[in-house]
Formats: C-alpha cells, structure tokens, sequence
C-alpha cells in the first residue's frame, strides 16, 4: 500500500516544490484587462507628466588645456625616468604655478563665478531680447508644452527678500552674503553648469543645461571664457607682480642715475679749471656714484626686459578643440522613457494587486 502511495505522489517524499504555470496562466486571463487598463492609465500618467517638464538643451564645448612639464620634467631630465623604473614618482610634469585642470570643476562650481554668471546677458529666443541670467531664471522661467497646476516656476522662486541680514560693519569684505532669490539662481544655475576632465585625453568638456538652446550656447561661451581668464589670472599674477616690482625699481634707478649724473656735471662745470687734489677726489667720487647708478639701472632693465618676455612664455595657452554651438535637439526631458517607466511600474503594481488577491497558493506551489 505504502509503495502505491508513493507511486501516486510522487514528490511527497522527495519534498520537491513545483510551480503550477496554469494556474498563473488562468489567472492573468481572468484579470487581463484589469493589468491592461491599470498599465495604460500609468503610462498616460507619465505621458501626462513627461510633457509638464520644460524642455532643456545642452550646449558644450571641449578645450585642451596647456600641460607644462619645464618646471619638473625638464629640470630632472633622465634622472625623472630611472626613478620611474625604481618606482619612485618625482612629479605629473605640472608646472607648481600652474592651475591642474582637476580643479577646473571647482571652479565653474564655485559661487562668485556664479555670482558673476548671473549677471551676464544671454538671447532668449522666445522673448526675442537680451536677459540677464539672473532674470532669466528668476521673472521669466521657461514654461512646459503642459501647465496643468495654476501656479509656474516663477510664482515658486523667491522674490528678492533679504532674510537674514546683518549689519555691514560686521560683515568682512571677503565675505559673500546671499538674498533668498539670489540663492535660489546660484543653486540653480549650479546644476545647469558643469566641467568635467578626462584624465585619458586631458581634454576639458563644459556643458551648460538651459531651457533655451540660444542661451545655453550663450553661457557655455562665457563660462569657457571666465574659466581661461581666471586660469591665466591665476597663473600670471605672480610673474606680473614681478614685473611690475622690477618696472617700478627700474624708474627709481633711473631718477637716482639721472640725479646722480647731473651732480657730476654740475660739480665739473664749477670746477673746470681747479687742480686742487680735493676737487679731483670729489670729482671721482661723484663718478663712482654714477656708475653705481648705471650699473643698477642696466641690471634692472636686463631684468625687466627677461620679466616680459617670462610673461610671454609662461601665459597659458587654450586650444577650443570643439567650440559652443547652439543645440538644435532637447536633451530633456525624454518622455518616451518617462512614458514607458510609467507604463511598467503600472504593469508591476496591477500584477502585485492580482497576485495577492487573486492567486490561490494552495493551487500554485503544489508538492
């Protein structure tokens, strides 16, 4: 009896669990249309939804940073490659007063760039005029294809309350204290700029996301040419106060040689005719004065004129490898996949709903 049993139910014994697929199948023929309508009301939600975000172009341009390698490279010549076969790493080849294009996000992240970017003018198509960026994004936002709430961005930003303020003699000039309005645009302006580096290629990419494909092509030029200005700034500014150091010793070598020069003449002229030991003693030491003079106003013109020539050398140099155009396709949003995302979170969910009030365990994993 017992060998009949088990030739009966089989996986009694064995303790196999078997999934039942027509049981699966009854049931989503039963609830087909439930699972149909519940998945095309959540794709017409996210159509619905897709078409209430504004359209953003993104405009980029692609530079290839100076990379100077005479400040270490060249300095240590082979000594720099036998150090690399024993492992040792003397350097990137980096110039030290030269910016690293790593930190060239920071820049463009940092926020008196951002400061001075609202403040620049881009053309906006639809309103056929030029714009501050700040009133750009703050009084006239761009709307979607669908308004479907009655209030717009615009209503949403802050108007141009001060919030906490504090008195302006406590306050450091090198200190930046932001109203509500500008601080909503710089954080908003924040996520539309970005830089990145590619370490491989040691090719610099901005990108600029703006509602208008014009005025992303707008900011994208000015951001490339804030970044090579501060760039530049920042690595100049060190031999420029050089330069000027050495310019301005050298007009006060040439006053004291001038001055000098003139006491000699002046001493001789007084005494033309005089043999006494003393005038020629003092005639010499008048003489050795002007030398001195000279020899300092030659040693800083040689000075000043190898200053400016360092200047010439040492200024970076940008190659624009692709520069900004204006985008003719939107790169946001994409509402085929918003659509289709909607569409299979909904065919999920009305599976889950089914699943469980519907599917009978007993009947599904059976033994």
């Amino acid at each position: 009896m017992s060998k009949e049993n088990n030739s009966i139910h089989p996986n009694i014994n064995s303790g196999e669990i078997t999934i039942n697929f027509g049981e699966i199948l009854r049931v989503l023929k039963s609830y087909y249309l439930f699972i149909g309508i519940t998945a095309f009301i959540f794709a017409g939600i996210g159509a619905i939804y897709s078409l209430t975000i504004p359209n953003e172009f993104v405009a980029t341009v692609k530079l290839l940073p100076e990379m100077d390698n005479r400040s270490s490279g060249s300095n240590l010549g082979g000594l720099k490659s036998i150090a690399g076969l024993a492992g040792v790493d003397l350097g990137s080849g980096l110039g030290s007063d030269l910016v690293k294009p790593d930190i060239y996000p920071n820049i463009v992240q940092s926020t008196p760039f951002l400061l001075e970017a609202l403040q620049s003018n881009i053309y906006v198509q639809k309103h056929k005029k030029w714009l501050q960026v700040y009133d750009y994004l703050i009084a006239y936002p761009e709307t979607p294809p669908l308004q479907i709430f009655s209030f717009n961005q615009s209503v949403q930003a802050p108007k141009k309350t001060t919030g906490i303020q504090s008195p302006k003699s406590t306050i450091s000039s090198e200190l930046i204290q932001l109203n509500k309005s500008q601080y909503y645009a710089v954080n908003n302006l924040r996520r539309r700029i970005k830089a990145e580096f590619d370490k491989k290629t040691g090719v610099i990419m901005i990108s600029v996301k703006m509602t208008d494909p014009v005025a992303a092509a707008n900011l994208t030029s000015f951001t490339q040419s804030y970044l090579t200005k501060y760039v530049i700034s920042y690595r100049m500014e060190k031999v420029l106060k050089e330069l000027k150091f050495l310019q301005d010793r050298l007009l006060d070598a040439r006053k004291s040689y001038d001055n000098a020069l003139s006491r000699l003449s002046t001493y001789r002229d007084q005494h033309r005719n005089t043999f006494l030991q003393v005038a020629k003693d003092q005639e010499k030491k008048l003489q050795y004065e002007v030398d001195i003079a000279f020899n300092l106003y030659a040693g800083l013109n040689t000075q000043v004129t190898d200053s400016k020539v360092k200047v010439q050398r040492e200024t970076p140099v940008f190659k624009v490898l692709e520069p900004a155009q204006v985008p003719l396709q939107k790169s946001d949003p994409q509402r085929t996949i918003i659509t289709l995302s909607f569409l299979f979170f909904g065919l999920f969910l009305s599976l889950i709903i089914v699943f469980f009030r519907s599917v009978n365990l007993k009947k599904l994993l059976s033994q």
